[in-house]
């Protein structure tokens, strides 16, 4: 999948931890572990509880293969193209707010970083917060101070992911199924946020109180973030655009891909089946959604009336570009800038 910061079309979006933050204590860092562990195992078993219960209604790997051979090559180029294009944008989201801070990065290490990241978020467990401290190493390897390099990881997930959250909505509205059940969820959250600006009671800032050190956490990496980098009028329109475009060009390369497969299906169905799968890959905290996404996809086809052959080879296909390839070429970016001796010729800054 391609590049996002968000709880990452190669990340599922997440809110980056700050750099300095001290590590947590012992016994709740095991708990930590073990809960994410369990979480883990529980969806593993799910996902082989699925397959099982429902193994004589799954397509024949035959049907599925056949489907897959006879996809049209045009529109697979299309797709292949379409995720090359959002782990740029990607990269373009992160350049910028580096440059934005002071810092000196061309295009092409920032799209060498952004795909070696991807392969270990994507690939390890616990691959997000090792992806942070590799993306810190390279940086800093590039001349840009902690401070800066925290505001852009935790920017780079804010943005990831209020695009996300506008796309989910845009999903649920768009779909007929969900769109009664949306609005009237929209209505009641609205409510809900007018009362508590209008009367103010009490039990929030309790309920936050409980929850302080985060809280506060969470307030003081947003603070020091707009400490770190100035943005113009101009930025905080192209930063947010950035991270949308990420989104939709993984979301064109599904498209493409189920235009290859020869199926026909609304671009409103496409949508909920997008943000469904990289939902649940992202609540499941498996690395890259393995399984958890290709299943929530393939479900939510299936029940806006794709047959479950056509369903699996547009599964299979979406993944083997978005996951796969993509997991290749970073790893293979990967060794090419372990290979990279730092302290070499200075890159120039480009102009903003």
């Amino acid at each position: 999948m391609a590049c996002h910061t968000l709880v990452a079309p190669a990340y599922e979006p997440e809110v980056t931890a700050p750099l300095s933050d001290p590590p947590p204590a012992g016994p709740a860092r095991r708990t930590g572990a073990g809960r994410r562990a369990l979480t883990r195992a529980l969806v593993a078993a799910a996902v082989v509880a699925v397959v099982v219960l429902f193994r004589d209604r799954l397509p024949s790997p035959g049907e599925v293969w056949r489907l897959i051979t006879a996809a049209h090559p045009g529109w697979l180029i299309v797709a292949v193209l379409a995720e090359s294009a959002s782990m740029r944008a990607f990269a373009r989201l992160i350049r910028h707010l580096l440059v934005a801070g002071g810092a000196r990065l061309t295009l092409p290490r920032a799209l060498a970083v952004t795909y070696a990241r991807n392969a270990v978020s994507n690939s390890l467990p616990g691959g997000q917060v090792l992806s942070v401290a590799y993306t810190t190493r390279q940086l800093r390897r590039l001349g840009a101070s902690t401070p800066l390099i925290a505001a852009t990881l935790l920017l780079t997930g804010v943005f990831s992911t209020l695009t996300f959250i506008a796309l989910g909505a845009v999903a649920l509205v768009a779909e007929p199924a969900t769109r009664v059940t949306a609005l009237w969820g929209f209505l009641a959250a609205g409510l809900v946020a007018a009362a508590l600006v209008r009367f103010r009671p009490r039990w929030p800032g309790r309920w936050l109180a409980g929850r302080g050190a985060r809280t506060a956490a969470v307030l003081a990496q947003i603070k020091g973030a707009r400490a770190a980098i100035s943005l113009t009028p101009r930025d905080r329109l192209t930063l947010p655009a950035l991270a949308l475009l990420n989104w939709l060009l993984d979301l064109a390369c599904l498209a493409a891909v189920c235009a290859a497969a020869g199926v026909s299906v609304g671009p409103h169905t496409v949508l909920l089946g997008y943000v469904a799968a990289k939902a649940a890959g992202v609540l499941a905290l498996v690395p890259g959604g393995l399984g958890v996404a290709e299943v929530g996809m393939a479900a939510t086809f299936v029940s806006a009336g794709m047959t479950g052959v056509a369903a699996a080879a547009v599964v299979a296909v979406y993944r083997l570009i978005s996951y796969w390839a993509v997991l290749i070429v970073g790893w293979t970016a990967w060794l090419a800038l372990g290979l990279i001796v730092p302290g070499g010729r200075p890159e120039r800054r480009p102009s903003r």
